[in-house]
């Protein structure tokens, strides 16, 4: 498999989160599982959420979903450092008008992490006509042990995300 350094790793995902919602909950989240010690790295992905739109209607719109995103990634970078946060695009799922506003989604994430000087590493590109990765969404969003597998190469050829895991 792939080298990891010696570390601990938590994924604070929640389904049905929208980044409003991550947005109240991260810093204090990152700030339970801190020790003294610990140099906290932070991977940021989400948008999935914001742009699904259960019975029509869109949850967030880009803008909200942006500006979500840039409060939490600017205030990171304040609190733990720039080279310590990455953000990584929302992955692609099945569904073809969710796939095409998450593709939005992402682009604009793009501008604002490169506003910023946020490192931002899209996979969405990547994956988003990927038909291995997108047969691997078991219910059309979320990966299986395969799907993981193609997220864990394609992450794992980022000079973001090897610099991030090195450093």
């Amino acid at each position: 498999m792939f080298p990891v350094p010696p570390a601990t790793f938590y994924n604070l995902g929640a389904r049905k989160h929208t980044s409003t919602s991550i947005a109240k909950r991260w810093k204090s989240e990152v700030e339970a599982r801190l020790i003294p010690e610990s140099k906290p790295r932070l991977l940021f992905s989400f948008g999935v959420v914001d742009m699904a739109a259960p019975a029509g209607k869109q949850n967030l719109s880009i803008e909200a979903s942006v500006e979500n995103a840039r409060t939490i990634l600017v205030e990171a970078v304040e609190t733990y450092g720039k080279r310590n946060v990455i953000m990584v695009s929302p992955f692609p799922v099945v569904n073809l008008e969710h796939r095409e506003r998450i593709g939005k989604l992402s682009a604009s994430y793009y501008d604002m992490c490169a506003d910023y000087d946020i490192s931002y590493v899209d996979v969405f590109t990547k994956l988003s006509e990927h038909e291995p990765y997108l047969n691997n969404l078991s219910d059309g969003i979320h990966p299986d042990e395969d799907g993981n597998a193609i997220i864990a190469s394609v992450l794992h050829e980022h000079e973001h995300i090897v610099l991030w895991m090195n450093s």
